[in-house]
């Protein structure tokens, strides 16, 4: 029988540990930011964009700009809004067509704590437009917390926890890679969602985990986002 040599040996640690690490780094990024933790905000400061299938006209605007006048977190005043948006004269006229009916609106984010998704969702609703996306810029480490008023039981918990995996499984088109775990906080009637670590420049449609509660067949009656990484909130917990 022959050995391998220490040479080869000594290559094939070092090959491996390489491969490893870098497997690692892709995979598990906020680990490897650890430095930026206590830095819940890019620069251009956190930013909540509206992706609505459907806004065409000044009108649409104006409707979702008043529907969200003085949400509690959110800045209408100084929202992003979209260009080449027809006016209602123009969009009246029997030849008027754009090339998506969709267009985005991106909202400064004043205060993090006040912003409720849930509600975000239903102001929206109630006004007769819905989000096709929700998407999270400008923070780099964050969780959702979702409120679900029934969660009764020991087989509630188990069934998300199975469930929400499933749904990461089985995803199409790229959804949930930003999630890294869910736990269950059965007492505070909570579930919490870690996303992964989120580049500067990147974002997070967050409306995901809200339409995947409701396939699993619960309403939140809530839905927050908290700043800060997982290793931080478990330690909080621990304190508790």
């Amino acid at each position: 029988m022959k050995f391998a040599s220490v040479t080869q040996i000594v290559v094939l640690v070092v090959a491996t540990t390489i491969t490893l690490f870098t497997v690692d780094y892709f995979k598990n990024p906020q680990l490897w930011h650890h430095e930026t933790a206590n830095i819940s905000k890019t620069e251009n400061g956190i930013h909540i964009t509206l992706w609505m299938n459907h806004l065409c006209c000044t009108q649409c605007l104006a409707d979702i700009r008043q529907a969200l006048a003085g949400f509690p977190g959110l800045d209408t005043t100084n929202a992003t809004s979209p260009s080449g948006l027809r006016t209602m004269e123009q969009a009246n006229q029997e030849n008027a067509s754009l090339p998506d009916y969709g267009n985005e609106v991106q909202l400064p984010v004043t205060d993090l704590t006040k912003v409720d998704l849930v509600a975000v969702d239903k102001t929206l609703r109630d006004k007769g437009f819905v989000a096709g996306r929700i998407e999270l810029s400008g923070i780099e480490h964050f969780r959702l917390e979702a409120v679900l008023e029934h969660l009764c039981c020991g087989m509630c918990d188990r069934s998300i926890h199975d469930r929400v995996a499933f749904l990461k499984s089985k995803a199409l088109g790229g959804q949930f890679k930003w999630l890294d775990s869910v736990d269950v906080e059965h007492e505070r009637k909570t579930v919490v969602a870690y996303a992964r670590y989120l580049e500067p420049g990147k974002s997070v449609n967050v409306a995901e985990f809200l339409s995947g509660l409701n396939y699993l067949g619960y309403e939140p009656s809530s839905l927050r986002i908290v700043a800060g990484d997982k290793a931080e909130h478990i330690h909080q917990k621990m304190g508790e």
